[in-house]
């Protein structure tokens, strides 16, 4: 469990300040450890949402993948360091599965506080992702279908802005 989270961390982490190109091995780490702390239908059903919905996204998201990161994407990395330590210095008394699945929320919501409209759209897929997980965490199917509808307005938010925005891109340029 501790390592599937690590990696899972690391992995959000790494990701942040780039483009959607990393969400299906996101997405098949997101599986992994949620399948870690759960088990029966629900693991099954998180891990094919998972990674299902990144691997779609992925798909979709690539004919926009002309974002390179510059120098201002280390920051949402550094805050989202300062909260992970926050949330585990504060949230201690919760257990460590749980700490460890909101951890995977907050870097993904670090990930959509900075950076153009692709890299925040992938920041928030990533804060859903931890949702998904923290699902399975809780063993909640309210939470797992919740997190999956949050998926599915955000997919519907993707597809309806991005190409608009990146029509206004090509537009400026």
């Amino acid at each position: 469990m501790i390592v599937g989270f690590g990696v899972l961390l690391l992995l959000a982490l790494a990701g942040l300040g780039r483009d959607g190109r990393g969400l299906p091995l996101y997405g098949l780490v997101c599986a992994f450890a949620g399948a870690t702390v759960c088990g029966g239908l629900l693991a099954l059903l998180t891990s094919i949402a998972l990674i299902g919905l990144n691997i779609g996204a992925w798909i979709w998201l690539r004919r926009f993948a002309g974002h390179m990161p510059d120098r201002g994407a280390v920051l949402p990395v550094v805050g989202a360091l300062l909260l992970l330590l926050a949330l585990g210095l504060s949230g201690a008394s919760l257990g460590l599965a749980p700490v460890l699945g909101a951890g995977a929320v907050l870097v993904g919501l670090c990930g959509a506080a900075f950076g153009p409209a692709l890299v925040q759209f992938t920041g928030l897929l990533m804060a859903a992702d931890g949702l998904i997980v923290m699902a399975c965490v809780l063993q909640s199917w309210p939470f797992f279908a919740a997190a999956v509808a949050l998926w599915g307005v955000l997919g519907a938010l993707g597809m309806t802005l991005l190409p608009r925005l990146a029509w206004r891109r090509v537009e400026e340029n």
